[in-house]
């Protein structure tokens, strides 16, 4: 589900589920943290570029396998594999793009806010519909918030409505837009960029910069911790109704 290439010193990993619209179950989550991993602790690559095959960068999570489960009881919520700590806490702090089209939604919308740096293909939709389903959304609210504001971030984050590329950008969420296609051409060619800059300093800035987010998205643990969401009847319906739609 997950591709790893390296060229003129940017590693592209790009989800590989277009069927799927990349949509991600636990074995693609293993798949993409191990490619992090990777790019991490690879000598040939500088800066990494995140993207899609096929209509989208990704829908975010298999809602069918991860939180399907989550409502049936055969899953805690809590502790499903992903790939923030391997951007989060990782060794060598190299810069990584997000370059974004067709939808980014969910789980991957935060991915993608994860990343140092976003371009988007101009048709390019976010959205975050994980509250409207009962799940608890702070994470989310903090990134975007950090970005665009608490009234904006409230409002994406409780009424799980489409944002465009044009409102995330004009709101200080994307880094670029660019035309219809281009998306990946473009990120490239910024990552290429920076890769040509001495890297140590750059480093040190990403460091910095992900310890900041990691410490917001801590905080919103902590204070949402309590709420046990998985055992909440509307949840458990939503996510069936979701899945069977």
């Amino acid at each position: 589900m997950i591709d790893y290439s390296v060229q003129d010193s940017v590693a592209f990993i790009r989800y590989n589920r277009p069927e799927k619209l990349n949509a991600l179950n636990n074995e693609g989550f293993a798949e993409l943290a191990a490619a992090l991993r990777r790019f991490d602790h690879d000598d040939d690559a500088l800066v990494g570029v995140l993207h899609g095959a096929g209509r989208a960068f990704s829908t975010g999570a298999d809602l069918k396998e991860r939180l399907g489960a989550v409502a049936a009881g055969t899953s805690d919520g809590r502790r499903l594999p992903n790939e923030g700590p391997e951007i989060l806490a990782c060794d060598n702090w190299k810069p990584l793009i997000a370059a974004v089209h067709g939808y980014a939604i969910g789980h991957a919308f935060g991915t993608a806010m994860t990343c140092d740096l976003v371009v988007a293909s101009e048709e390019t939709v976010f959205s975050v519909p994980e509250a409207v389903m009962g799940v608890p959304s702070a994470q989310f609210w903090e990134q975007i918030a950090a970005a665009a504001g608490t009234r904006f971030a409230t409002d994406v984050v409780l009424t799980g409505r489409r944002v465009t590329a044009v409102e995330a950008r004009e709101f200080g969420l994307l880094t670029r837009v660019v035309p219809s296609g281009e998306h990946l051409t473009a990120a490239a060619a910024l990552a290429r960029e920076i890769a040509a800059y001495p890297q140590a300093a750059l480093r040190e800035t990403i460091r910095y910069r992900r310890g900041v987010l990691s410490a917001a998205l801590l905080r919103a643990t902590n204070a949402t911790g309590h709420f046990k969401w998985n055992a909440s009847g509307q949840f458990q319906e939503s996510v069936r109704a979701r899945a069977d739609s």
